[in-house]
């Protein structure tokens, strides 16, 4: 090796060992706070099982994933308990050395400067930093995923010396891959057909003998694989995840590269020198192009219309495994520059990384703070403010399996009620009995449906204590006024009632009726007769009443009917021309505490996720839907537009 050569290797070895010590900085930083996310405190609660076969049974089969993950941590656990860096510390592990496979991969297909470029890039990313923070199939799979791909490069491609050695790594990575993820078994598959093409007179027979021992691996998984196919994923009916729009790829690109503007020019500022400083090689070097390209493609295409046209399954964390095959393509054209250059572009997207990832991305603020750890938190903080637990009804939406981690984490512990889903909160009219039974001064509530707040202020009117951040809100709601409340900051308010009547106000259509109080009481309200389906209309631009997505809409409407038969409808409505963007309506005989009185209905909306700039135009309509034409009378109505948590779904959503 000549003294250039040995230079430009130290260069390159120092410029590695640099990216993975800030690699490991962002992935350990403030490693003993690191908590879990509810998809990890769900797998753990799967893994307190007797028996391996119970455990397949009752932990895995019930998962969308393959089991390898969940019999890891299963063994895991059993050896060194369930502290978050214990458990992190080999999805930790598996996402640096993932870093050191792109390096030395890039460097195999084309050269040492695409290998610095592109493990750079996996260094400081946030969708490589929180995945690998994660104990989920993710940052194993990736790490599976490229030594599949190494050793498969080299016993295809590669000397004759070791090839051996190679098979037996391709035929074990394998494995792990359709073990780990469906979506890396997706790509083992792709990538062992895609080695049909290039298998040779020497290894066409070592390469289908490596095919068959793979399948015959998974042979014990396939029962588990037929079974989860045919219970669907997490989206369809009844799931959360909805259909990928058809701009899916363009955020998922957004969301890679910070949101940010700086992470956009730097990497465009890269291709345009990858174009001047092309390498020489172009055509030899072609096959590793195009197969890394068609994998991501071809990963992302069957993710796509597999869940438009059969089930949603569609996620950005399913594309992980193909990543950084992308990025190596993206950087691909890059030939061997010279040190000086190196240098100066790792240094420019370490620096530029970092700097988005902390500020753009708040990444150490938001990923930092997870609902379950945050709800107990923020409760102790509150019983500590007003001295005892016990002048405080506590209701919070989180399993007890989750909150007993964190209770015998922090040493402290509290009673509280609590639901295991959506199905079992008790519907409003139960709800607002509970709360008007409560004897205490104080309500601590967290991430419970929008409209229980406005119930539960109806007794407990100030808000003292309010705590947000990745999908959790917490709230302490008190009965007496106190100096230090928290009020919501108003974005748009208005009501409308008797008193209003008369005074010109263009949001509101329909006509004004004034009826006398059907109770004898005296008193005047706006009435609805049974000619009317539609009735006191609201309508405006939503532009004029949200400022943002991470607003709320709160609608209520006193209601008073004299037909027990009759059930008007609270509604929000939203249309950006002919095409219904939203519709949302509370029903009175969801909120008819009292029958024959006038009683309380809500309905409220969350934004989040909801892009103005694509509806500019979109227009809201607040209404009273009288579907039976029963008499009703309403004792005012009122909207108002606050803003709220801006983090909730921060971890992949930009945050304003």
């Amino acid at each position: 090796m000549t003294i250039e050569n040995r230079k430009n290797t130290a260069v390159d070895n120092s410029l590695l060992l640099l990216i993975l010590f800030v690699a490991s900085v962002l992935r350990f930083w403030n490693y003993s706070n690191i908590p879990y996310m509810h998809d990890e405190l769900s797998a753990l609660a799967r893994t307190n099982f007797a028996s391996f076969s119970e455990l397949i049974n009752k932990g895995a089969l019930v998962d969308g994933h393959p089991v390898g993950v969940q019999v890891f941590l299963f063994y895991w656990t059993k050896l060194f308990g369930y502290n978050e860096m214990i458990v992190k510390l080999p999805f930790i592990i598996c996402g640096i050395l993932s870093i050191l496979l792109v390096f030395r991969l890039s460097k195999f297909w084309f050269n040492s400067s695409v290998g610095l470029v592109s493990s750079a890039f996996m260094a400081i990313l946030q969708y490589q930093v929180m995945y690998s923070q994660l104990a989920r199939p993710y940052s194993s799979g990736m790490f599976f995923s490229l030594w599949m791909v190494w050793c498969w490069s080299n016993y295809l491609f590669g000397s004759d010396e070791k090839k051996k050695y190679w098979q037996a790594g391709y035929i074990v990575s394998s494995a792990l891959c359709a073990y780990d993820h469906h979506f890396a078994l997706l790509l083992a598959a792709m990538v062992g057909f895609t080695g049909l093409v290039f298998m040779n007179k020497k290894t066409w027979k070592g390469y289908l003998f490596s095919g068959a021992a793979i399948f015959i691996l998974y042979i014990p998984h396939i029962p588990v694989f037929f079974y989860q196919l045919k219970k669907g994923g997490v989206g369809g009916d009844g799931g959360w995840l909805g259909k990928p729009q058809s701009d899916w790829l363009t955020m998922y690109l957004s969301y890679v590269f910070h949101y940010s503007y700086a992470m956009y020019f730097l990497v465009f500022a890269l291709l345009l020198l990858s174009i001047f400083f092309y390498s020489k090689e172009l055509k030899a070097k072609q096959k590793f192009r195009v197969s890394s390209l068609l994998w991501f493609l071809l990963t992302f295409g069957i993710g796509y219309f597999y869940s438009i046209k059969v089930n949603p399954v569609l996620q950005f964390s399913m594309m992980i495994f193909v990543f950084p095959f992308f990025l190596i393509f993206l950087f691909s054209l890059f030939g061997e520059l010279e040190n000086t250059l190196k240098i100066t572009l790792v240094f420019s997207i370490l620096l530029t990384g970092t700097i988005t990832l902390a500020t753009t991305r708040k990444h150490f603020q938001v990923f930092y703070h997870q609902p379950y750890q945050e709800q107990v938190l923020s409760t102790n903080t509150i019983i500590t403010q007003i001295g005892d637990d016990k002048k405080a009804t506590i209701e919070l939406f989180a399993p007890p399996y989750f909150m007993e981690h964190y209770f015998k984490k922090y040493g402290k512990r509290f009673d509280y009620i609590y639901y295991n889903g959506f199905d079992e909160v008790p519907d409003t009219k139960a709800f607002r009995v509970f709360v008007e039974k409560q004897t205490t001064d104080f309500f601590i509530a967290g991430n419970l449906p929008l409209e229980y707040y406005q119930i539960i202020q109806e007794k407990y009117p100030h808000t003292q204590y309010k705590e947000e951040g990745f999908t959790f809100s917490v709230y302490c709601f008190s009965k007496i006024e106190k100096q230090n409340e928290q009020k919501e900051k108003p974005v748009f308010s208005i009501k409308h009632s008797v008193l209003d009547v008369g005074k010109a106000n263009v949001n509101w259509q329909g006509g004004d009726v004034v009826s006398l109080d059907p109770r004898n009481t005296g008193g005047k309200l706006l009435y609805i007769d049974s000619t009317q389906e539609y009735g006191y209309t609201f309508s405006a631009k939503l532009k004029n009443i949200i400022n943002g997505k991470h607003n709320i809409l709160n609608v209520s409407a006193g209601i008073l009917v004299k037909d027990a038969a009759s059930d008007p409808t609270l509604v929000i409505e939203i249309q950006d021309g002919k095409e219904s963007l939203l519709w949302r309506g509370g029903s009175y005989k969801s909120f008819n505490n009292y029958p024959g009185e006038i009683n309380k209905v809500y309905v409220s909306n969350l934004f989040s996720g909801f892009d103005l700039k694509k509806h500019p135009k979109a227009e809201i309509k607040i209404y009273i839907w009288n579907r039976d034409k029963k008499p009703t009378y309403i004792d005012g109505i009122k909207i108002e537009t606050v803003e709220s948590n801006p983090f909730i779904y921060g971890l992949y959503e930009p945050i304003d």
